[in-house]
């Protein structure tokens, strides 16, 4: 999850200070500091032993939507809105689920991934073609037809209605300004909120099971279809729309035969990122009842399986990286047809395009042949699986590692968590004063981003003291900054180290594409295991989690750096690690800076799968209140985590200015 609402202004209101700013600006900001630093002191000395937030000061925000809960329960079948309008659009979600579910099962084993391939290889790809065939084909391999087609038929539904409605919106978006504005910040908040809160409101208004799993995602899904449709539709070259104004093009016709088909590169990365998000929380689904792969792989959580985990997650890498793959091919695919519809290939893009509708007149045919050929074959189940023969050697060299190293691992796990966790817990909680962390923040807040964003901050800081919220959140942050201290260390000298060497990251690549595509479950399961439950599981999986893109944006940071400035200081006599410790990381330092901050959003983005294993924060409280279910208990820890991932975001964001603003000043 990241956090885009900005309640913040421009970045120019929060000019930091740099060091070409004149002496008494800067003298002005040290002794502003200085006298914030005086008074928080101060403030903790008297309140020094405040560490309770005052319960009588708590909000009924819990009680109301509990209340709001048994309203809605009470009227589904007298009012008007939750009859005859939410309940149709839940009954023909799940029709549509059913129906489709039907005709993937009806499907050969082989048939999906030949239909991948054939679509990937009409863009040249042939090895991309051949993976995303293999990776559909290892669903049917190990076993999970049935899972596989149910989560596929929840995913075609949902990346359905997101483009249904998200290309007309977008569309809108980028023709009209005031569209824009008024679609931005309806999209800050839907790509803000946390996933539990868009499960717990289609579990609240549509029940159980597919129908609000479907809606949760198509919720989560539709923003990047809308913003990324609307930039593709405002990058169209002005000079192509007043051609076509010029030849007295009308609105409509100027719209579908110059601006869209120069956006198609933008509209389809538009779907392939919706189908990746899609997939995330049609995975998350499960804990309503969504079922499918992602059930499965809760269930295996519950078991303690990670051979079966391993061999699930396999199965959800197989369904993203094929969309991924037939994606890209389309995206490769949709600039081609864009050179030959502008005229620019001539007789050749007129021969490409009669080839390419023979192309497709085959692949139809194939893919007929196959169907009947398939259904003849033992009805299209396929030969032999290998799920068990994968799952149970993993499961026992698990089980072998505890056996032996059992005693060992709970000194860590112990040690861990007395001596960092819950000494920082306290340190938070107890040390320190709760108005004096809330004025802390407040002012840093107010320092690199400005007074609106100091505002935004304290009241919610307060907000989460007045939902009870207060003992949770800091617990959740005592792990979250662990997580990200000891991944940040891994992240970016990994990072660094491959930045600086192009073969090594383009070996890397592909295992950083494996592990930010496998599931977040998965990496819980294996630690569970070894752990049991508790707090050093939840933080090794959210770490493991979030150290690819950290190690990526770092890497990226480094590359970043001018060639420039390499050879001027190559030119002077700089040795490899002068340059490195000299130009490189000072002038990636705003990278790195993003980089951690990514860590930090995903750690949080975790906070559900932490919750599930022992995390005992916001993240319990979340899956408490889906699993219960305690709509009031699952708002209140929703809106926590929101307001975390906001604060936490827009303070690395400022710190991350502050840096490449000190960069482009020349020092005095």
């Amino acid at each position: 999850m990241t956090a885009t609402l900005d309640p913040a202004p421009a970045e120019a209101a929060a000019a930091p200070p740099t060091a070409a700013a004149p002496a008494w600006y800067r003298r002005r900001g040290v002794q502003a500091a200085a006298g914030v630093g005086l008074v928080l002191v101060v403030a903790q000395v008297v309140l020094r032993g405040t560490t309770v937030f005052p319960t009588n000061w708590y909000m009924t925000l819990g009680d109301r939507m509990r209340e709001f809960r048994s309203w809605v329960q009470r009227n589904r079948t007298s009012n008007f809105v939750i009859a005859h309008v939410l309940r149709p659009i839940g009954d023909a979600v799940l029709w549509l689920y059913e129906h489709v579910l039907d005709v993937l099962l009806d499907l050969p084993w082989f048939f999906l991934p030949l239909a991948f391939a054939l679509v990937i290889a009409r863009s040249g790809r042939y090895v991309n073609a051949a993976a995303a065939a293999l990776a559909l084909a290892l669903i049917e391999l190990a076993g999970f037809h049935q899972i596989g087609m149910e989560t596929m038929s929840l995913m075609v539904i949902c990346v359905g209605v997101c483009i249904l409605i998200g290309t007309p919106l977008g569309i809108l978006a980028g023709l009209s300004p005031r569209a824009e504005r008024i679609l931005r910040p309806i999209l800050d908040a839907l790509q803000s909120l946390p996933t539990t809160l868009y499960l717990l409101f289609g579990l609240l208004l549509f029940g159980i099971r597919q129908t609000p799993a479907a809606i949760a995602t198509i919720a989560f899904g539709i923003p990047p279809m809308i913003r990324i449709v609307a930039a593709g539709i405002r990058e169209v070259p002005p000079a192509s729309v007043e051609a076509g104004r010029i030849f007295g093009s009308s609105r409509w016709q100027l719209l579908w035969k110059v601006q869209f088909p120069q956006a198609t590169r933008s509209f389809l990365t538009a779907i392939n990122q919706t189908v990746m998000m899609c997939l995330s929380m049609v995975v998350i689904g499960a804990l309503i009842g969504a079922g499918g792969l992602g059930g499965e792989l809760l269930q295996t959580l519950k078991l303690r399986s990670p051979g079966r985990g391993f061999v699930v997650g396999v199965g959800i890498f197989g369904i993203a990286f094929a969309f991924d793959r037939l994606g890209r091919s389309l995206i490769g695919a949709g600039q081609a047809g864009q050179s030959s519809r502008s005229g620019r290939l001539g007789d050749a893009g007129a021969l490409a395009r009669i080839r390419s509708r023979e192309y497709w007149l085959g692949v139809a045919a194939v893919l007929l042949v196959a169907y009947f050929v398939g259904r003849g074959i033992d009805h299209g189940q396929a030969p032999w699986t290998f799920g068990r023969d994968i799952a149970d050697p993993i499961d026992d060299f698990v089980k072998w590692i505890r056996d032996e190293f059992g005693r060992n691992l709970s000194s860590f796990s112990d040690w861990v968590t007395i001596n960092l966790v819950l000494r920082l817990r306290d340190f938070l909680q107890v040390t320190l004063a709760w108005p004096v962390l809330i004025g802390a923040v407040t002012a840093a807040g107010w320092y690199l981003r400005g007074k609106l964003f100091a505002v935004f901050t304290f009241c919610g800081l307060m907000l989460i003291g007045l939902m009870g919220m207060w003992q949770p959140a800091l617990l959740t942050l005592s792990q979250i900054v662990i997580a990200v201290v000891v991944g940040a260390c891994i992240a970016l000298p990994a990072g660094v180290f491959i930045g600086r060497r192009r073969r090594l990251e383009a070996a890397a690549e592909p295992f950083l594409d494996i592990m930010q595509t496998l599931p977040s479950f998965v990496y819980a399961i294996p630690f569970v295991m070894l752990f049991t439950v508790g707090y050093v599981p939840a933080m090794l999986s959210t770490m493991v989690f979030a150290i690819p893109a950290g190690m990526r944006l770092t890497a990226l940071a480094v590359k970043g750096v001018q060639p420039e400035a390499l050879e001027a200081a190559t030119t002077f006599g700089a040795t490899n690690r002068q340059r490195l410790w000299g130009v490189q990381i000072p002038l990636a330092t705003r990278g790195l800076v993003l980089a951690v901050n990514q860590l930090i959003m995903m750690s949080i983005s975790m906070a559900i799968v932490a919750g599930m294993v022992g995390e005992n924060g916001l993240g319990y409280k979340s899956v408490e209140g889906l699993t219960k279910p305690d709509v009031g208990v699952a708002v209140e820890a929703g809106l926590s985590l929101l307001v975390m991932a906001i604060v936490l975001d827009r303070l690395m964001e400022g710190l991350a200015n502050r840096f490449d603003t000190a960069g482009q000043l020349p020092a005095r």
